[in-house]
This record gives C-alpha cells, structure tokens and sequence, in this order.
C-alpha cells in the first residue's frame, strides 16, 4: 500500500496490515504532518491475521539508492606525496649532517679521494 502525505506530497511503502483495518494516526519523516490514514478497500485487502497489537510509529521514507547493493571499498589512494616529502626530508638531514660534520669526513677521507673530489679546490675557492 501507498501512503502519501496530505501536506507535502511525500510517497512512503507500507504494509496494508500495519495501516490496521480501522486506520491508524501516521506521521511524515519530512514535514512531521500527522493525519488518519485510511486502510483500502476491503475487498482488496487480505484477510488479517489473528489481531496482534499494532504500535504507533513514524514512517520513514527510503533513503537514496537503499535498494541498491553496497559498493565495493574503494582502492586505497596512493601516497605518493608522503613519500617523495619522506624522502626530502631525509636528504635535507643527511646535508646538514654533512655540513655539520664536514671536518671529521675530510679527515676520515684518504687522499686519494680528496684529489679526486677536488675538495682541496673547492676549500680554496671559497676561502677567497
């Protein structure tokens, strides 16, 4: 059975026998309207079952897409970001180290290395 709200025109599903053979008091999810909703036809209704007692309650519209199955988690997004800022900082550490240490490496460095890194040159060029 279709209930529609008298004030906004709101649509909700309901079970004919919830709506109970003498009617029943609803209230509207989207604008709280309350009016007396009657049950249909009798001729179209299914006879009820043994009468059970029905609470009061307040019909709540489907909400968008509730028929549809449950989309699959999506795929976890990359970090690249992160990682190339990880890297980054890493380089600037490992340079002030180098800086800050620089005496002790040009002493644990042999000579031949010194010749070849022009790391004499380089100490004389800045000194000027």
């Amino acid at each position: 059975m279709q209930v529609t709200c008298p004030n906004c025109g709101a649509r909700y599903a309901v079970d004919p026998l919830a709506i109970g053979p003498n009617g029943r008091t609803v209230q509207c999810a989207r604008c709280s309207h309350r009016w007396r909703e009657r049950p249909i036809a009798p001729a179209a209704v299914v006879p009820p079952p043994p009468p059970r007692p029905v609470p009061d309650f307040v019909i709540r519209p489907p909400t968008y897409n509730s028929g549809l199955p449950a989309l699959a988690t999506p795929p976890a997004k990359s970090r690249w970001g992160l990682w190339l800022a990880i890297i980054a900082a890493a380089i600037v550490v490992l340079a002030i180290a180098a800086y800050a240490f620089r005496g002790e490496i040009l002493a644990a460095l042999p000579p031949e290395w010194r010749e070849a890194l022009h790391i004499d040159t380089l100490r004389d060029f800045f000194r000027q």
